[in-house]
């Protein structure tokens, strides 16, 4: 009998995810304002970039894949397909949660019971190497735009400015400090008198060597380049006429904020279309031009990637 009711549960957690998952891209796609957006005529050149972003989709996920496996593999031993289906099924659930939390736990579901608890902080530290390179190369970029295009930053209250720098510096140190520390975190959650529980649960983590670490930040700072290419191709497809320093700088710090900003996933692709219409309208007057270059984007890397993890999501026994 508990063994049928834990079927139907699962069964209908299984269904729930797909349904709401198809229902937020379906509301995304639908609310997209055709009249803000930019319809260029193509050429062959489009074309090509536009084959070249689909094609560099995967090798994002690919790279994310393999980071996930490198990290796993002092618990657990999984193929890099195993984990790729995994990655998809995290982007189902991080689809209809806040800030993609529920890609913590959408990935777990393809290891041992015993593993899963473990799993999903390992995926956070993962989380974290990404947001790293997300919030150093952003700062960089704010540097840059700051002393190469002073004229740009005319009008911007410079306390805000001081206070955007005050938060990256802080992440930088705090998060640096605890990826290449993670061996001390049980030491200090024990002197701290935290929970046992959760002193287990950040156990997996002590293991991870200086050299895994910059192995895993190597990785992260791949998946970024990948995803930022992508981004500058289809701001030429879309004829920003940004140039590709600009766009690297603009893309940068578009990163950079929403990063930066606790969303609900469901307002992510809202908040980066205003961070990249902010920052690449620096460079560009044609606003509509970047929203596409934003929506399209979303939808190759995000929505695509998550109706498919739907699909590995139903499959995988929990």
């Amino acid at each position: 009998m508990r063994k049928l009711i834990k079927k139907n549960l699962i069964l209908i957690l299984k269904i729930t995810i797909v349904f709401f998952a198809f229902w937020y891209i379906w509301i995304k796609i639908k609310n997209f304002n055709l009249s803000d957006f930019s319809f260029p005529a193509f050429n062959f050149r489009s074309f090509l970039f536009i084959t070249i972003v689909i094609v560099l989709m995967p090798i994002n996920w690919l790279t994310e894949s393999y980071k996930w496996k490198f990290l796993l593999k002092k618990f657990e031993i999984i193929n890099l397909k195993l984990a790729f289906r995994a990655v998809l099924s995290g982007i189902s659930f991080a689809l209809i949660s806040p800030n993609r939390i529920g890609e913590l736990v959408g990935r777990v579901f393809v290891l041992k019971n015993e593993n899963r608890e473990k799993a999903v902080f390992i995926t956070a530290a993962g989380s974290l190497s990404q947001m790293m390179i997300t919030v150093v190369l952003g700062s960089v970029a704010g540097i840059i735009l700051l002393y190469l295009y002073p004229e740009k930053l005319i009008g911007i209250n410079s306390q805000n400015l001081f206070f955007v720098k005050i938060i990256s510096i802080s992440v930088i140190v705090f998060g640096f400090l605890l990826l290449f520390n993670l061996r001390y975190l049980v030491p200090v959650a024990e002197k701290l008198k935290v929970n046992v529980k959760f002193i287990q649960y950040i156990k997996p983590l002590t293991v991870y060597s200086s050299k895994d670490i910059i192995i895993v930040l190597c990785l992260s700072l791949l998946r970024y380049a990948v995803f930022s290419v992508q981004f500058v191709f289809l701001l030429y497809v879309f004829k920003t006429e940004i140039t590709v320093a600009e766009a690297f700088i603009g893309i940068a710090l578009t990163y950079f904020i929403s990063s930066l900003i606790p969303v609900l996933t469901f307002l992510e692709i809202g908040i980066r279309g205003m961070a990249a219409v902010f920052f690449l309208g620096m460079f560009s007057p044609d606003i509509p031009g970047i929203l596409s270059a934003t929506a399209v984007l979303w939808i190759i890397n995000l929505a695509v990637p998550g109706m498919f993890g739907t699909y590995f999501f139903v499959r995988t026994k929990i």
